[in-house]
């Protein structure tokens, strides 16, 4: 039997792991310590960047290019959001990040 797949060909357990991780290194290893001051200080968001990214390492197996991309973008966004107030809502945050891991499962990073 065929393995369900989403619109860019990527499997459903594939996909589950990411998402996990992704709020698991988002929420749940986001200390409120670290979510208040991660806008203030660029080496706790960089600390909360690394935790986040040590997550995907541990149970997502990503490519070296990916980890480079998950930190990097994550580095980015965090503080547009803290920092700066480019990004409002935090959803629009949330989606920037879900495009991220769409993008990089998507052209296989």
């Amino acid at each position: 039997m065929p393995m369900f797949t989403t619109f860019i060909d990527i499997s459903t357990p594939t996909l589950l792991i990411w998402l996990a991780c992704h709020f698991v290194g988002d929420f749940a290893f986001q200390s409120t310590w670290m979510s208040v001051e991660k806008g203030k200080s660029w080496e706790v968001n960089f600390y909360h960047c690394a935790t986040y990214t040590a997550v995907f390492v541990l149970f997502a197996h990503p490519s070296m290019l990916a980890i480079v991309v998950l930190f990097g973008t994550h580095f980015v966004v965090d503080p547009l959001k803290s920092r700066y107030k480019v990004i409002g809502p935090i959803w629009v945050d949330q989606l920037l990040h879900i495009l991220t891991l769409l993008l990089i499962l998507g052209f296989r990073f």
